[in-house]
């Protein structure tokens, strides 16, 4: 009769390929560039810094009160 952690022997964890993990390296970089590239395209005007707190502190009293 087998022992109860037989099965645990032989599960090892699935470790991914390398070629895998940089697959998805590299594909997660482009996406974060081009990301980034489309928020420096956008010809909508940024929003200072302290304009943007206020309008989430609304945002957050808002879900506050919720």
């Amino acid at each position: 009769m087998p022992a109860k952690n037989d099965n645990a022997i032989h599960m090892k964890k699935t470790k991914m390929p390398d070629d895998q993990k940089q697959l998805e390296k590299a594909a997660y970089d482009a996406w974060f560039r081009a990301q980034v590239q489309a928020s420096i395209d956008d010809p909508r005007p940024s929003i200072p810094d302290e304009e943007a707190k206020r309008l989430m502190a609304i945002k957050r009293e808002k879900l506050r009160k919720r």
